[in-house]
């Protein structure tokens, strides 16, 4: 009954409507996304896309980061209306197998059919939640009376966290040995190659953190007392920009692997980023700042 009077309580709630509305929104695309073929040519779901869920979560924390009603129960709204989607296409699942399949199989999937929705269901919503948190949290760095000095206070800290420029600094050195190695193309099966691969097992995640790192460095609140402001959407732009462009010239050309020219040049551009960044914020903060405000 109290989950029943909490949904009620939600849908009549006026300050969640955009959330709800956005969350219907996905549920055709969802479904079209997600409705593939199988052999005996009867129609059925049998996968969840994402990417429509994604976007509305993006766009629910974006909206709600400067509202009353908090970016995480709109995105879980978000998502409980958006796994309206969820519901169709395991039920169509659901019907396929009971049409097409023995009959034993139709039994495991009726019985199997609830617990699939509602793990389906969870995850959406949770799914939802977290896209909305990282949108809010992102575009509240972003503005400009989180970030910009407030001359009004001098309380802040004039220096961001260290542990930023710490990993920062890790992926600038360790970038270039591993990269090279590719590049030089050491042959297969002796210690060089074993070390190459275990490189790309570091250095990729590590690029992902890094680009973290940059951006939470470049939106860290300063007081009064500093005078450079980062431009973090270029500094974070240039490697996601640069690795969608290779992405999609490399997909044009025919390439067989455009997902990996896309991270070389991730990785490359970012590590460009990384020490343009580092080199200021060593000018400006390590080295004791200076007296004329800068921006970039």
């Amino acid at each position: 009954m109290r989950a029943l009077h909490a949904l009620r309580d939600g849908v009549s709630d006026n300050s969640l409507r955009v959330a709800i509305l956005v969350g219907l929104a996905t549920v055709p695309f969802t479904v079209a996304l997600s409705w593939d073929p199988i052999a005996n040519e009867i129609v059925a779901g049998g996968s969840v896309s994402g990417a429509p869920l994604l976007l509305a979560g993006l766009l629910v924390g974006y909206y709600y980061s400067d509202r009353e009603t908090e970016s995480r129960r709109a995105g879980i709204w978000t998502g409980l209306a958006a796994s309206i989607a969820a519901v169709l296409v395991f039920g169509a699942n659901t019907v396929a197998t009971i049409v097409s399949e023995p009959s034993q199989w139709a039994v495991v999937a009726v019985i199997g059919t609830p617990f699939v929705l509602a793990l389906g269901v969870g995850f959406v919503v949770l799914f939802s939640m977290f896209a909305a948190q990282f949108a809010d949290w992102v575009t509240t760095r972003l503005r400009r009376a989180h970030r910009a000095p407030d001359v009004s206070d001098d309380g802040g800290s004039p220096v961001p966290d260290p542990k930023w420029r710490t990993i920062l600094a890790a992926y600038v050195l360790v970038a270039p040995p591993v990269v090279g190695s590719v590049l030089l193309e050491v042959p297969a099966g002796g210690v060089g190659f074993a070390l190459t691969v275990l490189g790309l097992l570091v250095l990729v995640p590590l690029s992902v953190v890094a680009l973290g790192a940059l951006f939470a460095d470049a939106t860290a609140p300063r007081s009064s007392r500093v005078e450079w402001v980062p431009n973090a959407l270029a500094y974070v732009g240039a490697p996601i920009g640069t690795y969608a462009l290779v992405y999609a010239v490399a997909a044009l050309r025919g390439s067989g692997h455009p997902d990996g020219y896309a991270i070389y040049a991730f990785i490359g551009v970012l590590w460009i980023a990384a020490v343009v960044y580092l080199f200021n914020r060593h000018r400006y903060f390590d080295a004791g700042g200076s007296a004329v405000r800068q921006l970039g």
